[in-house]
């Protein structure tokens, strides 16, 4: 049987030419308002050098977190945090590093109590499109992704172009899809920019601990993390898993056959390849449980986990945006935009057959 990927590989010049005339043409409405050009400069911005990795606790993350408000209301969505578009939450920096109680970094000291070291705040970034139903607009499809990263290590920067400044850009830009398209969601949907994530998930355990909106009515979360590379030499092992020039890994765990058959018939409308393969809880990676949306899975809420892979430049000084594939970036996004106007314009939500509650 024949992948997607060859065969957009050998016709790829037939491809590019009918992409010409095709572009003024929508799947969906809003789509064509995602673009390349855009992405690129949200992605320039957040892994420039002069944001020093974002890492959690340092002034550069609240100047990316403070871009990333600044887009979102020149977009036109609404403030959805605790005050304005922030959601805060308390941690505690021990030893030059931060740690949620029950939840220790390696560099930490294990034997240290909680309570000692200082406490300090960090803030997600949340905002909101209501929805146009008088009903269904009190359910929420959620959007996350981190803005985080792991900061300067021994004086070098971490720049993390992929990690997740590509995932903070997808928001961006499926936030102004949503506000440009002609169709308007039924539901009302959340846009997340957490932080926390590189060490614990711990923004998006401050959000299903204190929700912004009930998570009894959260009928998705559809994350993003690194979605920006395509496999090369070095990313060959079963270590360093990536997607080709058009593919990318969408997680679950298989909680909601709805929205099963909603991705399953994105990708076949979608020159995007799907690969399913690390998916679950026995993949030696474990990225089930290593992004945002497993805080979400563990409250029953049906999720998919969008990311090209764990390439070699993963956590290195060489996540840089030189090496981003900005075109396969907006062919991702695009999916992921009309994945969520569907799940938001469904009569009836998303059924719940296998929640994660119950396998315990």
């Amino acid at each position: 049987m024949f992948r997607k990927e060859a065969i957009t590989i050998i016709f790829f010049p037939i491809l590019s030419f009918l992409s010409i005339f095709s572009s003024g043409q929508e799947s969906v409405p809003g789509t064509g308002v995602i673009d390349s050009g855009d992405l690129e400069s949200h992605v320039s911005f957040l892994a420039s050098p002069y944001m020093g990795g974002r890492s959690n606790g340092a002034p550069e993350l609240e100047i990316a977190l403070n871009y990333l408000v600044s887009q979102a209301s020149q977009t036109g969505l609404k403030p959805a945090g605790d005050s304005g578009y922030y959601q805060s939450y308390k941690v505690i920096r021990l030893n030059n590093a931060i740690r949620w109680p029950y939840y220790t970094l390696k560099q930490a000291d294990k034997n240290i109590d909680e309570k000692e070291g200082e406490e300090i705040v960090l803030r997600n970034v949340a905002a909101w499109i209501e929805g146009s139903d008088p009903l269904l607009k009190s359910e929420y499809v959620v959007f996350s992704c981190h803005a985080d990263h792991i900061g300067r290590i021994n004086g070098e920067i971490y720049p993390g172009a992929d990690d997740n400044s590509s995932g903070c850009a997808a928001l961006l830009e499926i936030a102004e899809a949503f506000q440009n398209s002609s169709e308007k969601p039924l539901r009302s949907i959340v846009f997340l920019w957490l932080t926390g994530e590189e060490i614990g998930l711990l923004g998006s355990k401050a959000y299903v601990n204190n929700p912004l909106f009930p998570l009894e009515k959260t009928v998705a979360d559809l994350n993003i993390d690194m979605i920006g590379r395509v496999k090369e030499v070095a990313d060959s092992t079963s270590d360093t898993p990536v997607t080709g020039p058009y593919g990318v890994f969408v997680i679950s765990d298989e909680q909601s056959k709805d929205l099963m058959q909603i991705a399953e018939k994105a990708d076949k409308r979608s020159i995007i390849d799907f690969d399913y393969s690390l998916s679950g809880r026995n993949n030696h990676l474990n990225l089930f449980a290593r992004s945002d949306h497993f805080n979400f899975v563990k409250n029953d809420i049906p999720v998919l986990f969008f990311t090209t892979g764990l390439h070699s430049d993963y956590h290195t000084t060489n996540d840089i945006i030189s090496k981003i594939d900005f075109n396969k970036m907006e062919l991702i996004t695009k999916c992921i935009f009309e994945i969520g106007m569907e799940i938001a314009n469904r009569k009836q939500g998303l059924r719940v057959d296998n929640p994660y509650s119950k396998r315990q």
